[in-house]
């Protein structure tokens, strides 16, 4: 199971301690703060695929809503008045789920963010073959597959546009960023192209490319 990251904010040691140990099993990564200052540190300096600051009061879930309108946010907490409620409908929160937590209902909640957040970042490519786009790696059954900056680059701008053409002129702009683009540029694409293909069906002990090159109309990755 794809596992990202959580933060997680709770005031009482005891409570923090105990479902941090839960949230363990699902996530890479667990950030656990004790305070809302510490929870939006946390926030900016590790960037986590899910927000649960259960903290009394909904300032924590409205900065960081503010800074990203896409992150997940769970809130948790002993309050069930209209008044909140209210407010915490304009955070669009995946969950406000009130305390004494029920386990089956928060499980429930995380394996379904986690698919979600799986279907935007892992890219299936080929049969044991992933992308994590999050991470910008390329994944074989569950191992790191070892390329190189370029290669990386190459796969994180084809993968963004799944199906679709790249102009060569468009991948070397983009990969060979420093460099004035000539001619030489050319074959140096054709080259990473090939030897990228080639590690790839190595890999797969297959001889269908992974990268397709639509001649005049560039490159393009074909999922399956």
């Amino acid at each position: 199971m794809y596992k990202p990251t959580i933060l997680y904010a709770e005031d009482d040691q005891e409570a923090r301690e105990n479902l941090a140990i839960i949230l363990q099993q699902y996530f890479d990564i667990v950030y656990t703060a004790t305070n809302g200052k510490e929870a939006l540190n946390l926030y900016r300096e590790k960037h986590p695929d899910i927000s649960m600051p259960c903290l009394n009061g909904l300032d924590v879930a409205r900065i960081i809503r503010q800074a990203d309108p896409a992150i997940p946010i769970i809130i948790l907490s002993a309050y069930s008045d209209r008044e909140k409620l209210l407010s915490a409908v304009n955070l669009k929160l995946e969950a406000y789920l009130l305390k004494p937590i029920d386990h089956t209902e928060l499980t429930e909640t995380i394996l379904r963010l986690i698919d979600q957040i799986e279907d935007k970042e892992i890219i299936h490519l080929r049969k044991d073959l992933i992308w994590n786009r999050k991470n910008a790696n390329l994944i074989y059954k569950e191992q790191q597959v070892k390329i190189t900056k370029k290669e990386r680059l190459l796969l994180h701008i084809l993968t963004k546009h799944i199906g679709q053409y790249i102009s060569n002129d468009e991948l070397i702009i983009q990969i060979w960023q420093d460099d004035i683009p000539d001619h030489s540029h050319d074959n140096k694409l054709i080259q990473l192209i090939y030897r990228l293909n080639k590690k790839i069906t190595e890999l797969l002990q297959c001889d269908t490319h992974l990268i397709e090159n639509g001649y005049t109309s560039g490159y393009r990755i074909l999922s399956f």
